[in-house]
């Protein structure tokens, strides 16, 4: 009896460790290029609508989930088994379809080559749809890495043929794969909330994907995780504050009301180095050890972020 409940126990705890690894949960950024432009966006924090708890995502404005007004709330996710859903921050029901839904399916990692996944939403403006009106169909499903990966063509319901079935259109030639554990590869996630036009629609590719500090997927003409950022990178300065690298450490100097303020340290790949306060300019927060090169800064003071630049690195013997 002991041996069966000891076998229960494992099984229910590898049972939820399965369901927790079918999509991310938190702390997870997706680089996502959209007509050849990368957008970040990042999985942070968790809502409850209707006794129901979702995981939130934001539209990044850099390459950090230290989330503040700069950075837009565009909808949430929440997962059931094998299927994970995603509710838009913003939409007007048509209720021209009473089974309209305010969440769509995004992804079912239960179904079988030849299943069908129905989405239920779809935009057109501001205006979202109802059941039965964009599907995926599953055209082959392999294993990468020990996740499943699927491969679909999209199709929309043209409504019913002289038979009374169900007429699927292909939607302008689309095909997508999706990865457990990281979603779309070619859709931007959510591609059948954005209605293609004629000229053949926008185009997604997911070029980088990393969860906490590990790079779980990368695609990148650069080989990083971020080409544009760690190329082009923004520097926000709301006080004059000097960030510089002298004898294996870095210096932070600037007006006293600017201290106590936090550092973190990024590599180009994005993935946090250290992160460490600085209490006052008269200290320099060592980095010996790290690798020379490039690296990307944060300096946060009460959650707000202050400065964001890059330093170059030079190892001193």
């Amino acid at each position: 009896m002991r041996t069966y409940k000891l076998t229960c126990l494992l099984f229910c705890l590898t049972t939820t460790l399965c369901q927790a690894q079918v999509f991310p949960e938190s702390d997870a950024i997706w680089n996502i290029q959209i007509n050849g432009i990368e957008h970040y966006y990042g999985l942070s924090g968790d809502t409850t609508i209707n006794y129901i708890v979702y995981n939130k995502l934001y539209l990044l404005n850099d390459t950090t989930l230290n989330i503040d007004t700069k950075d837009e709330y565009v909808g949430c996710f929440r997962q059931e088994g094998k299927k994970v859903w995603y509710r838009p921050a913003a939409f007007v029901l048509n209720y021209y379809y009473e089974d309209a839904k305010e969440e769509t399916l995004l992804y079912d990692f239960s179904k079988s080559v030849g299943d069908t996944i129905w989405h239920n939403l779809v935009e057109q403006g501001n205006w979202y749809m109802g059941k039965n009106i964009t599907a995926s169909i599953i055209y082959s499903v392999d294993n990468q890495d020990y996740k499943i990966k699927y491969n679909t063509s999209q199709y929309i319901n043209n409504g019913l043929d002289v038979y009374g079935n169900i007429d699927l259109y292909p939607m302008m030639g689309r095909t997508d794969s999706c990865i457990e554990g990281i979603g779309s590869l070619y859709s931007g996630l959510f591609w059948f909330l954005y209605y293609p036009p004629m000229s053949g629609g926008t185009s997604f590719k997911l070029v980088c994907f990393k969860q906490g500090n590990e790079v779980k997927y990368i695609d990148n003409t650069c080989n990083r995780c971020f080409c544009q950022t760690a190329v082009d990178i923004t520097e926000v300065q709301a006080h004059h504050i000097d960030v510089c690298y002298e004898n294996n450490s870095i210096r932070i100097t600037g007006a006293s009301s600017i201290f106590p303020c936090r550092l973190d340290l990024f590599n180009p790949m994005g993935q946090q180095l250290l992160s460490q306060n600085a209490v006052s300019d008269i200290e320099s927060i060592p980095v010996t050890g790290i690798l020379t090169g490039m690296y990307l800064y944060q300096l946060r003071k009460d959650n707000e972020i202050i400065k964001t630049g890059k330093l170059i690195m030079k190892k001193v013997e």
